[in-house]
């Protein structure tokens, strides 16, 4: 094997001017491949925890549906994994002000955990148990203000023979702003106090909104819950509610790897263009090989490892200057984001190992098949004929 790779090394640092030209392309191209690709994965890796981070933080990372009430949850909570739990009802409803009528939904929740498990960032007053907190976007929509009053009512808790639904009169105390898809436009928090008036229907079950302290153990901790609860029970991760944004962001990043390993595939041909050069200036070479006993299969790997000194040498620089841009990134913050539009102030990246392995995995794929194609043609000639080629 060295002596494929010093024949090859020699081969490739004894290009002339023209040699050193579609070297450099062919390093470059791999190089801005490699790079293009480390960036695009790793910013769709960071929007994709900062919306794990953003919705966990309103919904939590599981819910549980289907508990009784009297339910123990401590045997939940005392699971690996599970970091705090919260109970929680969602219930359509209407919200009026000012004879201006929305459709929201009320999100029931017990507000002493209204800052330790649901940390969505809101302008006004920590609420009390008669006032309630409403999205951004309802309030703009209805022109509510904070220290507003409000009429809120629950049609499908009607219990009223004359068909009047339960309403009552609060204040709003705050208005948040996730920006978490449509949350702020359709969501209100309410207390356990104002959801006990409102809704009259026994059979709405509260559901239990668990937190998890790494999302990546998502799924295991669902199968936990699973055997520890059994049939019956409705276990839902975030993931599983937003099924079709989940799939978006992944059709999204296995499309990117597509589109810019085509960058990678543009270089090979460069690549090829290189080792047909070196094949031609080096075939007098080559034909002394072949005579000194050389199988047309060994040539074929000195030319595959011309071909890996150039793609790898493009790899590493690229993955180098990539990595670097995200750590530096992490580190700075120096790429900021417009707040009017995104949910965060600086551009989220996340850079794993098993990215780098994919990376890695696409480059050394092209950069082989393009180095068993290139120079194939000119080696299917005898030995004796390629004595006689002139440089």
């Amino acid at each position: 094997m060295n002596l494929y790779y010093h024949i090859a090394k020699q081969f490739f640092f004894s290009l002339n001017d023209i040699g050193k030209i579609t070297k450099k392309i062919s390093i470059i191209g791999i190089g801005l491949g490699s790079f293009a690709l480390i960036i695009s994965i790793s910013v769709l890796n960071g929007f994709e925890q900062k919306l794990d981070e953003k919705i966990s933080n309103f919904d939590g990372h599981i819910r549980i549906s289907g508990l009784e009430q009297k339910f123990d949850i401590s045997e939940i909570e005392l699971l690996e994994g599970i970091v705090s739990t919260s109970f929680s009802l969602d219930r359509k409803g209407i919200i009026n002000h000012s004879s201006d009528k929305s459709v929201v939904i009320f999100k029931q929740v017990d507000y002493n955990k209204i800052k330790s498990f649901y940390k969505v960032p809101f302008a006004g007053n920590n609420p009390n148990e008669n006032e309630i907190l409403i999205g951004n976007d309802v309030a703009a929509r209805l022109g509510i203000r904070v220290g507003d009053e409000v009429i809120i009512s629950s049609p499908l808790d009607n219990g009223s023979f004359l068909g009047f639904p339960p309403a009552i009169k609060t204040k709003v105390s705050g208005i948040f702003y996730s920006k978490i898809l449509d949350y702020d436009n359709k969501y209100i928090f309410i207390s356990n106090n104002i959801g006990k008036k409102l809704f009259h229907n026994i059979s709405n079950l509260k559901s239990l909104d668990v937190k998890v302290k790494n999302s990546l153990e998502i799924d295991s901790i669902k199968k936990r819950l699973v055997s520890l609860l059994g049939t019956g029970k409705t276990i839902e991760s975030w993931r599983d509610r937003n099924s079709a944004l989940v799939s978006a962001i992944e059709m999204e990043k296995i499309g990117s790897i597509f589109v810019l390993s085509l960058i990678i595939l543009v270089a090979s041909f460069s690549m090829s263009s290189t080792l047909s050069l070196i094949t031609i200036k080096k075939i007098k070479d080559i034909g002394i090989l072949r005579l000194l006993g050389m199988k047309l299969g060994d040539i074929r790997k000195i030319i595959i490892f011309q071909n890996l000194i150039i793609g790898l040498k493009g790899l590493f620089w690229g993955m180098v200057i990539g990595s670097g841009l995200v750590s530096f990134q992490n580190f700075f913050n120096i790429i900021s984001l417009p707040s009017d539009i995104y949910a965060m102030e600086t551009l989220p990246m996340i850079l794993t190992s098993e990215d780098i392995g994919i990376v890695f995995f696409i480059n050394a794929l092209i950069i082989i098949i393009a180095g068993i194609f290139g120079g194939k043609k000119y080696l299917k000639h005898d030995p004796l004929e390629l004595l006689k080629w002139v440089k």
